[in-house]
């Protein structure tokens, strides 16, 4: 999308009289016929808007750069366009561009990005982000910045050489990692770490890091002996994990949580077992990982989240449903449902209200009376939502809000809700994603404000939570003579 943070239109001096106008313009020189025409601080901005929703289409190009029927411009509702700059002009003030983001809380640019794939940050037109969302995020998970192994041995005060025997000696994992690039012909890999974990080393028992800082190039560092310890707390919960896995031919996750500073443990069931207890015991019984059996948490709340994702994710167990509406809390206008198993779409149909639809809900998903004029009335899809979600979960990323419209459209239509009517039938999305995630704040979706595509974002972020948090860990082929079964042959797994 064009830039066009400061753009202001066109001064009337500067604008060709009426007849003047050419049949086709840019975006920037049509935002200014459109400011002068409205007196609306009309930009291209707004202009990109328009097109996305339809209103306007490309009839021409020039050097690449698309060209619009000025006569197309001028038929434009006055209102629409005074709510689509309403609610640039809104945006705008509440928000910022990534460059100013990043120099208000000293974030790097990736952690943003990492942050509003996680919901945690709204993003919206322009690529901005909300000003709200990101005070709230420099207080409350400074931690969960990513830092590169320089920064890490800043802030220790060692040594560049000196954190390799802190890789070396297991005492941390890397978060993430991307690729820079060296010259005009190669990359190089950058190892991120998580900046709480890299403040937690400060604590690390009997380690005496001021032996380590001030050191001269070449000179010796104590760090060197801890590099050849084994196993580390992480190491023997890793191992417990794999072993656990191997024994019980299951799944298992092992978190280490920023919010506890501990590790966390969980599993997949097979009809209740292995139980919490059989683990507990096997923890404390485990001459490694036992001395850490007080610092780890068995069957935390994302685990459980983990395994109810993996259980609507099988065949014939649950569907995603997601709705479009006239407005807040209003009528039905989109409606679409998918297989949560499989993405296949089950429905997906406009709907005909029989109220007008808002400027504020236009803007969100683009959608106008015009649009949903030829549609069906809800009690025309009704008979088929209620086949496609029958003896199914019925999930949706805001259930609240998709349960109570279908309930307010199938009363009004004076129609029974039979199966869509029960809060146990629903489960919601948006509420277990931010469990699992250990959030206390609503996580934006982050679809297209479309029916079929918010269900397939909110099916992407059902599968993420089934993958589990942490380290994964799937039984290992047992070896020839070896008493603990493995999986069928041709499993594949991962550590």
């Amino acid at each position: 999308m064009t830039d066009t943070h400061t753009e202001t239109a066109a001064s009337p001096e500067t604008i060709p009289q009426e007849q003047s106008w050419p049949e086709s313009l840019g975006a920037r020189r049509l935002a200014g016929m459109l400011a002068e025409t409205t007196g609306q601080p009309v930009t291209a901005a707004d202009i990109d808007e328009l097109v996305a929703r339809e209103h306007l289409v490309a009839v021409d190009s020039y050097k690449g750069w698309p060209l619009y029927a000025t006569a197309a411009a001028r038929e434009l509702d006055v209102d629409l366009i005074t709510s689509i700059v309403a609610a640039r002009v809104a945006w705008f003030e509440v928000s910022l561009n990534q460059d100013a983001a990043v120099e208000r809380i000293g974030w790097h640019w990736r952690d943003l990005a990492r942050m509003a794939r996680e919901g945690r940050i709204t993003v919206g037109p322009g690529d901005r982000y909300r000003i709200t969302d990101l005070d709230t995020l420099a207080a409350e998970a400074e931690d969960e910045q990513h830092v590169t192994a320089q920064t890490a041995a800043d802030i220790l005060e060692i040594r560049p050489t000196d954190w390799k025997y802190v890789e070396a000696a297991g005492w941390i994992e890397p978060a993430d990692t991307y690729e820079r690039e060296v010259g005009r012909y190669r990359t190089v890999t950058v190892v991120l770490y998580r900046l709480g974990d890299v403040r937690d080393l400060r604590e690390m028992p009997g380690v005496d890091w001021e032996a380590a800082r001030g050191l001269g190039k070449g000179a010796p560092s104590p760090l060197r002996e801890y590099a050849k310890l084994a196993p580390t707390r992480a190491g023997a919960v890793k191992a417990f994990a794999q072993q656990l896995a191997d024994r019980h031919a299951t799944t298992v996750w092992a978190w280490h949580s920023p919010y506890s500073g501990g590790w966390e443990l969980d599993w997949e069931r097979v009809e209740g077992i292995p139980t919490k207890e059989t683990v507990r015991e096997e923890l404390a019984a485990d001459p490694v990982v036992g001395p850490y059996a007080d610092e780890i948490t068995l069957c935390p709340l994302w685990g459980r989240i983990t395994r109810r994702a993996r259980r609507l994710l099988e065949p014939d167990a649950a569907v995603i449903v997601d709705t479009e509406t006239t407005d807040l809390y209003g009528q039905t206008i989109e409606l679409a449902v998918i297989d949560a198993a499989t993405g296949k779409v089950l429905q997906d149909t406009l709907v005909k209200p029989t109220e007008p639809i808002s400027a504020g809900a236009r803007y969100v998903h683009g959608l106008s009376d015009e649009d949903v004029a030829g549609a069906r009335p809800f009690e025309k899809v009704l008979p088929r939502l209620r086949k496609v979600t029958k003896d199914r979960v019925i999930c949706a990323y805001n259930a609240g809000f998709d349960r109570a419209v279908i309930l307010g459209d199938t009363r009004r239509a004076g129609k029974k809700p039979l199966h869509l009517e029960p809060r146990e039938t629903w489960y919601c999305l948006m509420e277990a994603y931010a469990s699992w995630l250990g959030s206390r704040r609503w996580l934006a979706l982050g679809g297209g404000h479309r029916a079929v595509g918010d269900c397939a974002a909110a099916r992407d972020v059902l599968v993420r939570i089934s993958k589990g948090r942490g380290s994964t860990f799937t039984p290992r082929p047992a070896a020839p003579g070896d008493p603990v079964a493995g999986p069928p042959a041709g499993s594949v797994f991962m550590v």
